[in-house]
This record gives structure tokens, C-alpha cells and sequence, in this order.
């Protein structure tokens, strides 16, 4: 007996899968799609499973397997160099494991019923080590995949599971098409043959050259500005993937508000500079992410800190009346140390890049549990994957991701279906300053997206 009563879009999410040996499971974070592939195994009545994940997500799946499968299917999770057990037949592997030769080598070694890619988009270039290991190698541009030494070579059932299979551009669609979906990429499905890269390229995506280097070294490289012919894109892979949104499961969607900060001094010239800031926001448009990092680089830290402190006085203030618990999401720890030092009197907890795995859950279930712990300080890279910070109903983005994937991964951490009231998303912005206006313009580069996956 499984230790979890499923949704009724777990089930019919499980019966999708299981009616096919290759499908992407696209539900937005929090519907449910961890039990939902485990169900859709028990269908298939699946005994060698391989689940490919995130370091943050191995032990959610290893607390998964019991808790939604009714076969009690032994489970080992694979690190520091570990083999096979040929008596446990469910393994679980972070993805940088994939590219090291020795764990790619075990992995090879046994036919597996079903793998399960969790957070998929980590495989969206073909040129990634763990996209090769994953899916195969392009010959001639994508004319042929070499599967000779990947994970797709030792199994007849893959489900790709994650609610961001387009984190970038259209572009980032065509590993999983030109290895799972082959004949998508046909006239049998379009009006042309798109199955190399830049054929596929050309079709879907418009791009301009960007010169990179300088010199001898210099080259051009395409950089994406805007999806095209998107509705026949869409009409490619339909059929092939689900996604349900927070909304078809019951969970309240979050409402997302703009906080704009009024420094009580003149801020610094350099992060009211038209110039430089023109410059920011052309990159930001281009989708240029380097130039970005470039110009904003040097300032970004300084606006962070900045608006920490703003933040700082005015979650006192929130906390001092009505609000009850707060996630308050950064990017530099420097601003997650001004954080801590300004809140540390209201119970402060939270994950960065430098939280041990176990500490991790740790700190999760105290935000979670503990009444008196009101602050939850989430690094968004480290914290914007499998974690539950629904008992705030509360986020504030004290600095912002350049990749609009992982604000939106951040933000479904205060869903979930316990949640009372409707979560309130806030992006606290530096009035009068170049970061107020990047925040718009970053945000509308989804818009394509959206498109490919209505």
C-alpha cells in the first residue's frame, strides 16, 4: 500500500506515461510529478527504474519511491564513485554523475525498464557532456545520433520529467525531439525536414550574429532574439507531452507585484548611468546573456546590497504587523549575510550554495514547522529546486536570476495544495535606478515560450 492518496491529475498524469514508452511529463512545480512517474512505473509493473536528478532532488526521490509505489522495490542512491547492486533494482544518480566515464560505464551495464530524466532541461544542447551521455552524440549536424554509449541505448521507456522544457528559447526543445521523438522532425509532421539542428534551427528560432573574442580568436556565434513559425512547432510536439498547471490541481496560483524601493539617499551614479543602462537593457532584449553579465556584473551587487537594507526595514515593519513568515530570495551571499544580520531577531533560517544535503531538509522542515522560525533565506540557485516553503504565503525577490526559469522555479517553492491563501510573488526593484527597468524587459522574453507549450 502506497503511504500517499494520489490527485486524480496524478493518475491520469500516470496513465499518460504508461500508455507510451517515450513522453515528457511537463506539470508546473508542485503538481505532483515525482509521485506521478512512480504510479505510471507501477502500471507498467516496471522492475529496473533509473531516475536521473538534481543533488537537491535525490533524496526527494528516495523518500518517493515508498511513499507512492504499492510494490516495495528496494532503492540505492548512487554517489562518491558507488556501483551497482545487482539486487537493488532502483538506482538513483545526480546528472553530473553521467559524465564521469567509471558511473556512465555501471550505468551501462544493466537494462533498465523505464529511466526517469527529473529536471530535464539540464539535457537541452547537445554539446553538454551530460546532454551526450543522456541522449547520444550529433553526427553531421543531428543527420545521426550516435546512442552507442548513451543512456537511451539501454532502455525502451524514457520519461523526461520537468516544468521548464524550454528554460531559453524553442531551441532548447530539440535534444529531447531528435532523440526520443525522431519522426516529429519529419514531413511526416511538418512541411519541412527539420531533423539537423540547424535546419530545426532556421525553422523555429530568428537569431543575430554576435561577435565573441577579439582578434586572431574572434568569432561569430548565433545568438537567439525571438521564436518563429511557432504554431507549427507546436503542432510538432503535440501529442507527445503533458502539462497541467498549478491552477488544474487545486493549488492557487501566486500573484506577482512589483516592490519598488525609494533609497532615502541619492543613490550611486554609477546605477543611475543612462548610458550604461541602455546598453543593459539592449543586451537584456537581445537575450545577450555575456554583455549582460558584462555591464550589470560590477553594478548588480551594489544594487543588491542596496536593496537589501531597504528590505531589511521593510519586512520589519511587515513582520511587526500581520505577516507571518517570509522567503526572501537573493543572489549574492553578501546579501544574504545583510539579510540574516537585519531579520536574525525574527528566527532565521535557509539554504545557499555552501548547505550540506542533510542540512538542506533540515532547515526545510524547521521554515516548515516552527512557528518562531518566521525567515527563510533562499539563494536562488541553491534553493529553487525540490523544497517546500509553503508555510509562507509570502516571497520577495531581494535580487533577480538573468534566466527568468529560475525566478519562476523559485517562486512555486510557497505553492502547494495546503496553502490557504493566494501566494503573493513581489520583485523588490531600486527606484530611479538601471535595475528597475531590466526587470521588465527580462520578463517579456517568455512570451515565445509560453507559445510553443499552450
Amino acid at each position: 500500500m502506497t503511504a500517499m492518496t494520489p490527485k486524480p491529475t496524478q493518475l491520469s498524469g500516470a496513465r499518460f506515461l504508461a500508455e507510451r514508452d517515450y513522453a515528457l511529463l511537463a506539470d508546473l512545480p508542485r503538481v505532483g510529478k515525482t509521485g506521478t512517474s512512480i504510479i505510471a512505473a507501477d502500471y507498467r509493473m516496471a522492475e529496473t527504474i533509473l531516475v536521473v536528478t538534481t543533488a537537491s532532488g535525490r533524496g526527494v526521490w528516495k523518500a518517493g519511491f515508498p511513499a507512492w509505489s504499492a510494490y516495495e522495490r528496494p532503492v540505492q542512491v548512487l554517489t562518491g564513485g558507488k556501483k551497482l547492486d545487482p539486487k537493488i533494482p532502483v538506482a538513483i544518480v545526480g546528472w553530473s554523475a553521467l559524465t564521469q566515464p567509471k558511473m556512465r560505464a555501471e550505468l551501462l551495464k544493466r537494462r533498465w525498464d523505464i529511466i526517469i530524466p527529473d529536471e530535464a532541461h539540464a539535457a537541452k544542447n547537445f554539446e553538454a557532456k551530460r546532454t551526450q551521455a543522456l541522449y547520444g552524440s550529433l553526427v553531421d549536424d543531428g543527420a545521426v545520433l550516435n546512442k552507442t554509449i548513451a543512456l537511451t541505448n539501454v532502455t525502451g521507456t524514457m520519461w523526461p520529467l520537468t516544468g521548464t522544457p524550454l528554460p531559453n528559447s524553442p531551441a532548447d526543445a530539440y535534444p529531447m525531439l531528435r532523440a526520443l521523438f525522431r519522426e516529429r522532425l519529419t514531413t511526416a509532421f511538418g512541411p519541412t525536414d527539420v531533423t539537423t539542428f540547424p535546419a530545426f534551427m532556421k525553422r523555429y528560432c530568428k537569431t543575430r550574429p554576435m561577435k565573441v573574442g577579439h582578434g586572431y580568436y574572434a568569432k561569430y556565434i548565433d545568438v537567439f532574439v525571438e521564436g518563429i513559425n511557432l504554431d507549427e512547432l507546436n503542432a510538432r510536439i503535440d501529442g507527445t507531452f503533458l502539462q497541467r498547471t498549478q491552477q488544474d490541481v487545486g493549488i492557487l496560483a501566486p500573484e506577482y507585484e512589483t516592490m519598488p524601493l525609494i533609497a532615502p539617499t541619492a543613490l550611486p551614479a554609477e546605477i543611475r548611468d543612462q548610458k550604461k543602462g541602455a546598453l543593459i537593457l539592449a543586451a537584456a532584449k537581445s537575450g545577450d546573456r555575456k554583455a549582460l553579465e558584462m555591464h550589470m556584473g560590477p553594478l548588480r551587487r551594489l544594487t543588491g546590497e542596496i536593496k537589501a537594507g531597504l528590505v531589511v526595514d521593510a519586512v520589519k515593519e511587515e513582520l511587526d504587523g500581520a505577516l507571518d513568515k517570509v522567503v526572501l530570495a537573493y543572489w549574492h551571499t553578501d546579501v544574504g549575510a545583510a539579510l540574516l544580520a537585519g531579520l536574525e531577531k525574527y528566527g532565521v533560517t535557509g539554504i545557499d550554495g555552501s548547505t550540506p544535503a542533510k542540512a538542506r531538509s533540515a532547515n526545510e522542515q524547521r521554515f516548515l514547522r516552527d512557528p518562531k522560525c518566521r525567515v527563510f533565506l533562499a539563494q536562488i540557485q541553491a534553493a529553487g529546486e525540490a523544497i517546500d516553503l509553503s508555510s509562507a504565503s509570502n516571497l520577495i525577490f531581494v535580487e533577480s536570476s538573468f534566466v527568468p526559469k529560475d525566478m519562476a522555479q523559485m517562486a512555486f517553492r510557497v505553492t502547494n495544495y495546503g496553502q490557504k491563501q493566494r501566494p503573493l510573488v513581489r520583485v523588490a526593484t531600486l527606484d530611479g535606478s538601471i535595475d528597475d527597468a531590466l526587470q521588465t524587459v527580462l520578463m517579456r522574453k517568455w512570451s515565445a515560450i509560453r507559445e510553443v507549450l499552450k
